[in-house]
């Protein structure tokens, strides 16, 4: 078996996730907390039933810019007895592909290129077959590229050209345009793109314009120096790949773009505050952002966008936001074949707009 680390049970393509959690439906919640004291301690409540259940990890829910709630749950390192704190490190998954969705749009608008250009206009090596794809194709998962592009897993060695000559050298599951399929190869392309655009490597583009517009000092990639002094959770899940630590995991070419970004709940927070508010992207690069998001779930009248990743071996992360209303509500786990984050936090976020 290939063991991924960022492992998508649904496509995500236009709204990368559905938040189908958030239905009316799904359960009744108690009645609306009077004070910021009655929402904490319902919160507390069922986050701590959600630890006794098997949840681990970390929770942040945030409401008008400020903190209800921000924890750990469970362990970190089971072996030192280690806990989950507020701000533990997890490998988010394919929450990655969001920062490259942006770093495509942040150049475009800083005219450095067209999301309409064909990869021909690129690549010199592009086959006939591909090479009227567009840059925007591949961001919307449309262009036919296949899943994955790597043939032992997500650590396998690879280099930046290797990667591109499998991905091109890969028979099209459809004309470009005429379908959507989920394509983690497709995203490895982009971050492609933006070296090639860019002229610098791409974690320093995302680290240079992304990470540190939004203040998110304690994200980083696989094997990141910044993990010498941010503390990551080791994952427990059904792989292993040496001590499960993203710390000390290679950040190879298999995976570039489409995966390997580890972050915190408060990073990502800040992230979704800075690149909707603006502080990221150009007005006319937001608004191109945002077409990605268009099919965000409606409850009670406010549109609720999700963001979701995971692994084979035990990370996972979700965020549900708002931004009508000005809520967040964030998970990361290092456990996550033992507890459903996504229905959690889809409940949570249910729970919390239900009590605005």
């Amino acid at each position: 078996m290939t063991s991924r680390t960022r492992r998508d049970p649904l496509p995500r393509v236009v709204a990368l996730t559905a938040l189908a959690v958030l239905n009316p439906a799904c359960g009744s919640s108690p009645g609306t907390p009077d004070a910021p004291d009655d929402l904490r301690g319902e919160l507390e409540r069922r986050l701590d039933a959600a630890a006794m259940a098997g949840f681990s990890g970390s929770a942040l829910v945030t409401v008008d810019g400020g903190t209800v709630l921000a924890r750990g749950y469970g362990l970190a390192d089971r072996d030192d007895g280690v806990p989950n704190a507020a701000d533990t490190a997890y490998d988010f998954g394919s929450v990655m592909k969001d920062l490259t969705a942006a770093a495509i749009f942040k150049l475009e608008g800083e005219g450095k290129l067209r999301v309409t250009a064909a990869l021909a206009t690129l690549f010199d090596d592009v086959p006939a077959d591909k090479a009227e794809i567009t840059v925007l194709q591949v961001v919307q998962h449309s262009a036919g590229f296949d899943e994955y592009h790597d043939t032992e897993g997500d650590f396998e060695p690879m280099a930046r050209l290797e990667a591109r000559q499998r991905i091109f050298a890969q028979e099209l599951r459809f004309e470009p345009g005429s379908e959507v399929e989920y394509s983690n190869s497709g995203y490895t392309l982009l971050a492609d793109v933006v070296e090639t655009v860019s002229g610098r490597g791409f974690t320093d583009y995302v680290r240079d314009e992304l990470l540190t517009p939004a203040g998110m000092q304690h994200s980083g990639f696989f094997g990141d120096p910044v993990w010498e002094r941010v503390d990551t959770a080791i994952g427990y899940g059904d792989s292993t790949f040496g001590s499960n630590d993203p710390a000390a995991w290679p950040y190879t070419w298999s995976l570039v773009g489409n995966g390997g970004l580890v972050t915190t709940v408060s990073d990502l927070e800040r992230w979704l505050v800075a690149v909707w508010g603006g502080d990221v992207l150009d007005p006319a690069a937001l608004d191109a952002y945002r077409t990605l998001y268009l099919s965000g779930a409606s409850f009670e009248g406010k549109t609720v966008y999700g963001y979701a990743g995971g692994s084979d071996f035990g990370f996972g992360g979700y965020a549900a936001d708002c931004p009508e209303a000005n809520t967040r509500v964030i998970l990361g786990t290092n456990a996550s074949d033992a507890f459903d984050i996504e229905q959690l936090g889809g409940e949570l976020a249910k729970f919390v707009l239900s009590a605005r």
